[in-house]
C-alpha cells in the first residue's frame, strides 16, 4: 500500500509567488504524477484535531510559521512527519549570513526538537545541509540536491534555452530586500552595465523574459539555500554574476552545467525526488 502524504505550507503560489512556494506545489505535483495520494494545506489552517484525524498521513512541513506549538509537539509525539527545509527556520531571524561562518549564537536557534523528530530533514542543497548541521549538530538530514520542476517546465525552458540575446543585464524586479534590487541597479550604474528590470507574476512569461538577456545579476542579502532562479537563468544560457559562497545551488556539482544539460540533470533529480524521500522511510 502507498503512502499517503500531506504537504504543510504557509502560502500557496497563487497567493505569494516565491521560491518556497513553488518547490513545495512543484514537489506535490511530482509525487501526483508518480501516482501518489498527496494533498496540500496552509499550516494556519492545521491545528491538533486536524492531526489526530490524519495522522496516519506523512505530512511534508514547508514553511510552517504558522503552525502552532502545539501542533508541533503534537507531531514530534504522534506523527511520521520531514520537514522541507528551505529558509532557515532554525535560527531566529532565518538569516545565517548575519554571523560568523553562518553560525548563529544558541540562543538564537529555534524549532531543534521538531527538527529532529523528523524521520529526515530535506534539503535543496549540500549548502544548505551543511550549515543548518554546524547550528544543529543533528544527523537525520537528506540532501535532495536541488529545487524542484515540473516535467513541463523544464520542457518549456528547453524549448526557450537558445533564444536570442540581447546585451543587457536582467535584475529581478523584486521589491524583496534580501533581492537587493536597489544595490543590483547601483553596481550597475557605477560599471555602466545596460541593465533590465524584469518580472512577471506568470512564471513562464518570467522565464521567457529572462531568456532574453545575456547576464543575470543577483546580489542577494540572504544565505540562499538553492537559489532557483539563479538555476533557472543557467538553464537559460545567461551568464550568472553573483556570490556563488552565498548560493547554495553553486555548492552541488551539477552547479558547472548550462542550457540543455543543466535541464536533463534538474529532470533528473526533480524526477526521482519522491522514490528518495519515500527510501529514506525505511532507512
Amino acid at each position: 500500500m502507498k503512502p499517503k502524504f500531506y504537504m504543510v505550507m504557509d502560502f500557496y503560489f497563487s497567493e505569494i509567488q516565491g521560491g518556497a512556494e513553488i518547490n513545495a506545489e512543484s514537489l506535490v505535483d511530482r509525487f501526483k504524477s508518480d501516482g501518489h495520494e498527496i494533498n496540500k494545506i496552509k499550516s494556519s489552517k492545521v491545528n491538533v484535531k486536524f492531526l489526530q484525524e490524519n495522522r496516519d498521513f506523512i505530512f511534508i512541513f514547508s514553511n510552517f510559521i504558522h503552525l502552532s506549538e502545539e501542533c508541533k509537539q503534537f507531531a514530534i509525539n504522534n506523527l511520521t512527519y520531514f520537514v522541507y527545509e528551505q529558509d532557515h527556520k532554525y535560527i531566529k531571524s532565518r538569516n545565517p549570513i548575519k554571523y560568523v561562518n553562518f553560525i548563529a549564537p544558541k540562543e538564537e536557534r529555534i524549532n531543534i526538537d521538531f527538527y529532529k523528530g523528523a524521520v529526515k530533514v530535506l534539503f535543496l542543497t549540500k549548502l544548505s545541509r551543511d550549515v543548518f548541521q554546524a547550528n544543529t549538530d543533528l544527523n537525520n538530514l537528506l540532501n535532495l540536491q536541488s529545487s524542484v520542476w515540473r516535467s513541463d517546465e523544464l520542457s518549456f525552458l528547453k524549448k526557450i534555452c537558445s533564444n536570442q540575446k540581447n546585451n543587457k543585464i536582467a535584475i529581478m524586479n523584486s521589491s524583496n530586500p534580501i533581492k537587493r534590487r536597489v544595490d543590483c541597479i547601483r553596481l550597475c550604474k557605477k560599471n555602466n552595465w545596460d541593465f533590465e528590470l524584469i518580472g512577471d507574476k506568470d512564471f513562464k512569461k518570467f522565464l521567457e523574459k529572462m531568456s532574453k538577456f545575456k547576464k543575470f545579476l543577483f546580489l542577494t542579502g540572504h544565505l540562499e539555500t538553492c537559489a532557483r532562479v539563479v538555476v533557472e537563468a543557467k538553464m537559460l544560457n545567461l551568464k550568472v554574476i553573483t556570490n556563488k559562497k552565498l548560493i547554495g545551488a553553486a555548492s552541488e556539482e551539477w552547479y558547472s552545467l548550462t542550457g540543455e544539460e543543466l535541464i536533463n540533470k534538474m529532470e533528473e533529480i526533480s524526477a526521482k525526488m519522491p522514490s528518495v524521500i519515500i527510501g529514506a522511510l525505511s532507512d
